[in-house]
């Protein structure tokens, strides 16, 4: 298991970029709240935060879309016009979809000093993939992250509680695979209705029952405690928080989610034991105060 990273992260949003398109879920523009990606604009920013932060380890991360997705001569553009911005020991990251990983592109990543590869690969059941319309089965995404690990990248995985099928057997199995792949980094995004998806045409039809934000909250802290040991650092709970509230239709959509699930975590460690309870630093009394001090909603 690798050390955090303690680079300083420069984030460009390329939403929707090299999707296939299918997943029934997804509005990355809506998400991210970013326009088309500009590379010209992207020059001009990193060359800033770069000259900024001049002696400071950075990182450039690509999120949104699926970057190995985009046509090759576009990736090496983007790679080679935004890597040679670096200073010494700084490095870039990807984010995208396990069909578009083989050797080739990891060495070709590799090369362009990408050293952080984030996998969405939401859900390692079958059933569930098929039904979120992700065109893979779970077998693909574990071969995915087993060539990320071996080729030497600190990986990430995305995972998101409550997709379409999802069970208590499906949980059980996305956790179970967690710990056999161990990446390095975890993100947790509990699935949310988003405005003119498919999935909220299949809510509004009936099809589709979101998880209430108290069992979205209770599914983290259990992942949380679940990845302490093993040192998988979960580094983001639930989407981002300017998500516009008018395109959500339903699910567990809070904009302090994580601080939701800090709460729960600590509540439960005071629930094992009460003396943890009488030794609270104010951060920690001001959080379990905070956002209503109750339980999450229903």
């Amino acid at each position: 298991m690798k050390q955090p990273d303690k680079s300083l992260i420069y984030p460009l949003f390329i939403p929707m970029q090299g999707c296939p398109g299918t997943c029934v879920y997804c509005d990355q523009r809506k998400i991210s709240g970013a326009g088309t990606f500009d590379l010209e604009k992207a020059e001009g920013e990193v060359t800033a935060f770069i000259r900024r932060n001049t002696g400071t380890r950075k990182q450039v991360a690509f999120y949104g879309g699926t970057f190995t997705a985009l046509p090759l001569g576009l990736q090496e553009d983007i790679l080679l016009r935004i890597s040679r911005l670096l200073d010494e020991g700084d490095s870039l990251r990807v984010s995208t979809h396990p069909l578009y990983i083989d050797a080739d592109t990891l060495s070709r990543l590799w090369r362009y000093r990408v050293r952080v590869i984030e996998l969405g690969i939401q859900d390692f059941c079958d059933e569930v993939l098929k039904a979120s319309g992700r065109n893979y089965q779970a077998e693909l995404a574990y071969a995915a992250a087993v060539a990320v690990r071996e080729a030497g990248f600190t990986m990430g995985v995305q995972l998101m509680p409550g997709l379409p099928q999802s069970s208590a057997a499906s949980l059980q199995k996305n956790q179970r695979m967690l710990l056999e792949t161990k990446p390095d980094l975890l993100r947790l995004y509990p699935t949310v209705v988003i405005k003119g998806t498919k999935l909220a045409r299949l809510y509004e039809r009936g099809d589709y029952l979101p998880l209430s934000l108290r069992e979205a909250v209770m599914i983290c802290a259990d992942y949380a405690e679940l990845c302490a040991p093993s040192s998988i650092r979960i580094i983001k709970y639930g989407l981002p928080s300017n998500l516009d509230m008018a395109e959500v239709v339903a699910g567990p959509y809070h904009p302090a989610f994580g601080e939701l699930v800090k709460q729960e975590l600590l509540r439960r460690e005071i629930k094992r034991d009460p003396k943890r309870g009488e030794h609270l630093y104010p951060k920690e009394i001001q959080l379990l105060k905070a956002h209503g001090s109750g339980e999450p909603d229903q």
